[in-house]
């Protein structure tokens, strides 16, 4: 079992992004009328044609044996 440097740890520290600034109440406004956009996108979605629910069943298919064949090379 190799030794690896305390840096390379897993407990390591990470450096991290600082945080966006705030400006209190304009924020909060803004995120209320975010969230109240997506819910009334979402509400206007329509269920999926059979045209499109076709397409997405045969490209989940393709996907699965896309990673079949993914880790049966692997295995050779």
């Amino acid at each position: 079992m190799g030794m690896q440097p305390q840096a390379h740890g897993p407990t390591a520290a990470t450096e991290m992004l600082p945080t966006m600034p705030r400006v209190g109440e304009d924020n909060e406004e803004l995120r209320g009328e975010t969230q109240q956009l997506k819910k009334a996108a979402a509400a206007q979605k329509e269920p999926p044609t059979r045209a499109e629910a076709v397409r997405a069943a045969r490209a989940r298919i393709t996907r699965r044996q896309s990673l079949k064949k993914q880790r049966e090379a692997q295995k050779s």
